[in-house]
């Protein structure tokens, strides 16, 4: 018999044992019935500082990889074995950098209850290195661009915007909760994205489904990540020229991008896109170039040649 449990947590690690851990113990003040939790490991260093897990958070599975399969194949993993193991009724996908509100889950549980077709609901995120800024809002896609506005991105939370629920057409990967009907439907994240855009395009698919998107900013999660406007020690944009690992990034970011609108755009809005795409990959080679990072001009061909053979960046 199947163990019960209202809500499934998956959380995936990947070398950041402390940020699981502080999580984790977010969790543990949560109101109410605590969640199960399932941590994947995607290949650590040390997995084995991942056992004693189990020691403050009895209600835990951990599995471990052999391998780093990305961050969402590490996530449907962890959807599958609770699938299998858990009968539950919602799941939630959490980075493992975040810190939760004890009334979180619950806020994004009732939303399900109050709204029909509903497939995914998300929370207001704030950075944790400043709570007074917004790291997401809720978020629509410009599908001319092929990509995410973030509302409030980057300053405080405004009435109409980051403070107000609503309908949305993309949720963070950051934060996702499901139904287990809506779950058991969208199966998780697309295989073949190893990471960047498999939210993108799994907010695209619960779309095409039928499936509505709902933004709760009464629950509220922290998010570990530097670049808040009020931040003295600011990171750069992830393409910005001063970014160390902007030519990764650009690699997979417009790899996959183009990967996930060839799947769900077409006709006239398909065109549009791809005259946009090739402005943005122009201004982006120029801007690398000008600041003397050369690499960008065989990551482009990268790019081209995974766009060609139908492809997402591995």
């Amino acid at each position: 018999m199947l163990k019960r449990y209202n809500l499934v947590i998956i959380l995936v690690n990947y070398n950041s044992f402390q940020d699981t851990y502080d999580c984790i113990e977010s969790i543990k003040k949560t109101q109410g019935e605590l969640p199960y939790l399932v941590v994947v490991d995607n290949a650590s260093k040390n997995p084995d500082l991942l056992d004693g897990l189990k020691d403050t958070y009895p209600e835990l599975h951990l599995i471990k990889n052999l391998e780093n399969v990305g961050f969402g194949r590490a996530n449907n993993q962890g959807i599958k074995w609770a699938q299998e193991n858990i009968d539950f009724q919602y799941l939630l996908l959490l980075n493992n950098d975040t810190l939760v509100e004890p009334d979180s889950f619950k806020y994004l549980q009732e939303a399900f209850k109050m709204r029909p077709n509903i497939g995914i609901t998300t929370s207001k995120i704030m950075y944790e290195g400043d709570r007074d800024i917004v790291w997401y809002g809720g978020g629509d896609i410009n599908f001319k661009r092929g990509w995410p506005k973030i509302i409030d991105y980057n300053m405080k939370a405004t009435s109409n915007g980051a403070e107000a629920s609503k309908l949305v057409s993309f949720v963070s990967g950051c934060v996702m909760m499901f139904s287990k009907a809506s779950i058991a439907k969208l199966r998780g994240f697309d295989d073949a994205i190893f990471m960047y855009c498999e939210d993108l395009e799994l907010s695209m698919r619960a779309l095409k489904e039928g499936y509505t998107l709902y933004y709760e900013p009464k629950s509220i999660i922290y998010h570990k990540v530097q670049g808040s406007s009020k931040s003295s020690n600011k990171e750069p944009t992830a393409l910005s020229p001063k970014n160390s690992n902007a030519l990764f990034l650009f690699y997979h970011m417009r790899t996959n991008q183009y990967f996930v609108m060839r799947k769900f755009l077409n006709g006239k809005m398909f065109i549009v896109f791809n005259l946009m795409y090739c402005a943005v990959l122009i201004k982006n080679n120029l801007t690398m170039i000008i600041n003397r990072r050369f690499g960008i001009i065989p990551n482009t061909f990268k790019v081209f040649k995974n766009i060609m053979l139908n492809r997402s960046a591995t």
